[in-house]
């Protein structure tokens, strides 16, 4: 699955581009800002790099280890003489130098298992990076369409308030001509401040989804932040025509929270076969070269003491496993321990990608009743605020009439926006979970 599919689905519904529009920001940059500064993104690289030194290390298992040696001692009282080979009482000066090589050729088979889990981890480790932006990615596209939910919102409270001005203009009028009594005038311009304190909650909201949006991204606060905003229109997008268990079947190929999981499954029997591989014998084979050095073997020099000491050996050891603390079978109970805990938590990585896609597509298809009722009731309502602002100008409403009208309205409004934002991010999130690069 390509690591950002669900970022690249935000950014196909938005149609957005990735350069910017003056100095309003595309949800791509939104994302990438976040992605080069979120610790839980910078959090998972570091499991990759940790996972990867352990690869690295277990690989560097088959190789030969290679060591030298050098000692200089002070030996006093009786010792072998160099030159007589007798055991005399004399002080002596000795420097010996070594160099040893050892492979080991055969283990049980732990550290190829070794290798292979290491290298599972690693796999595991990077599909967690990838869940890791994918998380950070859905939190900055719901933060982004937060931010033009709230400023539609705004936008509409704005029109209402430049209408509700126009009508309490207009009452003004007829008051003053003797047509509409005081009580209208008084009620047109309490219409006129609720519409007023409407405007700045609005205002307020959006400010502060700005503030949530900058915050998400570890973007410093900036009062001149903003966004761009590209045409989004529910009709353009439906429920998948699949089922809940289609689309669950889909994610469980798509998502890397589940791959990461099947990973450390097999990662973890690689483990119990590489502690198995300790019941069985192992062999090694070892080369080495000696020289050493004495100064009372005065008849030859440094040099010549060192070339004829010298020697050389080659050989193989065999280690036969017999009793060793219960190390062994500790190893092997501890490695069944965990491979019984990564079975678990694919069962309950399982199970919970069920639940969400169970509860993601009920709550896609409540969204879309949501969107359309709200839809009726915005057309409805608005149509009866129409007819009552054209009554009203002509002084033949009644001015409670027409608040209660104009209030309906605007809560319609208000609910409709929110169902429409509600309805598209809930359709992308089933669209994420079957694993598709969208085409609108």
């Amino acid at each position: 699955m390509n690591k950002l599919k669900l970022l690249i689905a935000f950014l196909l519904i938005t149609g957005l581009a990735t350069a910017q529009d003056g100095d309003k920001w595309t949800l791509q940059e939104c994302i990438d800002y976040a992605l080069k500064n979120n610790i839980n993104v910078k959090r998972s690289n570091l499991n990759i790099i940790q996972n990867e030194a352990a690869l690295t290390q277990s690989k560097g298992q088959l190789a030969p280890s290679i060591n030298g040696r050098a000692s200089h001692a002070y030996n006093f009282g009786q010792n072998v003489n160099p030159v007589t080979n007798l055991i005399t009482d004399l002080d002596s000066r000795t420097n010996t130098f070594g160099l040893s090589a050892n492979v080991t050729l055969f283990d049980g088979f732990a550290n190829y298992n070794s290798i292979k889990q290491n290298s599972f981890l690693v796999e595991a480790s990077i599909a967690d990076l990838i869940q890791a932006k994918n998380d950070v990615g859905l939190n900055v596209a719901q933060a982004y369409l937060q931010v033009i939910f709230t400023k539609e919102l705004m936008e509409a409270a704005r029109l209402l308030l430049s209408t509700s001005k126009e009508q309490a203009r207009r009452t003004n009028i007829l008051v003053e001509n003797g047509a509409l009594a005081i009580a209208d005038k008084l009620q047109a311009e309490a219409q006129l401040a609720t519409n007023e304190t409407n405007l700045v909650n609005r205002q307020n909201d959006y400010n502060l989804a700005k503030l949530q949006l900058m915050q998400l991204i570890q973007l410093p606060y900036n009062p001149n932040f903003d966004i761009v905003v590209p045409e989004l229109e529910p009709e353009n997008f439906t429920i998948p025509a699949l089922n809940s268990e289609a689309i669950y079947n889909e994610a469980l190929t798509t998502q890397p929270i589940i791959k990461a999981a099947e990973l450390r499954i097999e990662a973890s029997e690689l483990g119990l076969s590489a502690a198995k591989g300790g019941r069985l014998p192992s062999i090694t084979a070892f080369v080495g070269v000696d020289t050493r050095y004495n100064n009372q073997n005065e008849a030859f020099s440094f040099s010549d003491q060192l070339d004829n000491n010298l020697g050389q050996n080659v050989g193989f050891n065999l280690n036969v496993p017999i009793f060793n603390n219960f190390r062994v079978r500790q190893s092997i109970q501890v490695a069944k321990i965990n491979n019984e805990r990564a079975e678990l938590n694919e069962l309950e990585t399982k199970n919970n990608l069920r639940q969400q896609v169970e509860q993601a597509y009920l709550n896609a298809q409540a969204a879309l009743q949501t969107y359309r009722s709200s839809e009726r009731q915005v057309e409805s309502t608005k149509q009866l605020f129409d007819n009552l602002t054209k009554q009203r100008e002509a002084g033949a409403a009644n001015i409670t009439d027409y608040t209660v009208a104009e209030n309906n309205y605007n809560q319609a409004l208000s609910d409709f926006i929110r169902a429409k934002y509600d309805y598209i991010f809930k359709l992308k999130i089933l669209d994420f979970y079957q694993g598709k690069p969208l085409d609108f």
